[in-house]
């Protein structure tokens, strides 16, 4: 008996090892990060529209305002805002951009227009986005959402830069050498926050980021994010379908877990054979389908 219950144990094992491998986004799940931090706060459907909101701001550390965020109808923008925190957190972004803005406002409204979002123009010290204008990017473009809630962040983040602190030392000279990233920009303020919301959001459409870029995807991903990447390098291959992309420390992880179930099934089986069945109790399984008698 005592080695069915050995073997039940190591199968059991294998099988929970199996199960750490990260479920791949459902088919409805539109890919905007694909190698995101592991999720601390998984994103919830099932929640109500208020839980949500109260969720981001415990979460997070932000206060949210204006009737959007609990209005159903744009239940997609805040999904991809929550998920993007989450998937940013493991990184040092938050925590500075909280030093620096402290509990940062962000303020769901209809600003007008052609712009989605701002940061201390609509309101004053206030990350303001505009629900009606994103709902209508998503439909095309999810990771513009991320994109543009990080870009407006990320003002907040430099709001320092009058000071001259060494990261924006180091970007000016950057910038100077490099100049504008992509179509949007014609700042250093503003290509800051371009190179940094499309680093996270890597499969917004028309990303600049190419091997040609190298320069600012360096900078970004050693001075804003601690050495996390959210997708494979520049130059390779990035997919963005549903369940495409799952991390490969993730895999990596699981594959060690599968690894030492396996390695205990075949310790087991060993050192029954070379015990005997007897200290087990264990009798072997016939042909006639009798099994264990204790």
């Amino acid at each position: 008996m005592f080695a069915r219950v050995v073997r039940v144990v190591i199968v059991a094992l294998s099988v929970l090892a199996i199960s750490l491998v990260p479920a791949p986004a459902r088919a409805d799940e539109p890919v905007v990060i694909p190698d995101a931090c592991t999720a601390i706060h998984p994103y919830d459907a099932a929640l109500p529209m208020a839980a949500l909101q109260s969720g981001i701001e415990a979460n997070w550390g932000f206060t949210l305002t204006g009737k959007y965020w609990t209005d159903e109808t744009y239940r997609p923008i805040v999904a991809v805002v929550w998920r993007t925190l989450d998937a940013i957190s493991c990184t040092p972004y938050l925590d500075t951009l909280h030093a620096k803005a402290g509990v940062l406002e962000l303020y769901a409204t209809s600003i007008g227009g052609w712009v989605a979002g701002d940061y201390g123009l609509t309101r004053a010290d206030a990350v303001s986005l505009d629900f009606p204008q994103l709902l209508t990017n998503y439909q095309t473009d999810p990771g513009h959402v991320s994109r543009l809630f990080v870009h407006e962040m990320t003002h907040a983040y430099t709001r320092d830069r009058s000071t001259n602190p060494a990261y924006w030392a180091d970007f000016s000279a950057l910038y100077a050498k490099n100049g504008r990233f992509g179509s949007y920009g014609g700042s250093s303020s503003e290509t800051f926050s371009e190179v940094v919301g499309y680093y996270v959001a890597r499969c917004a459409a028309n990303n600049p980021y190419s091997p040609l870029e190298a320069a600012y995807y360096d900078f970004v991903k050693a001075e804003v994010f601690g050495g996390k990447e959210f997708g494979p390098a520049l130059g390779q291959p990035l997919s963005c379908e549903p369940g495409a992309q799952v991390s490969p420390d993730a895999y990596a992880s699981a594959g060690a877990a599968v690894q030492a179930a396996v390695q205990d099934r075949q310790s087991a089986a060993a050192e029954i054979a070379a015990n005997g069945a007897e200290i087990y109790g264990y009798e072997s399984m016939s042909t006639s389908g009798s099994s264990d008698s204790n």
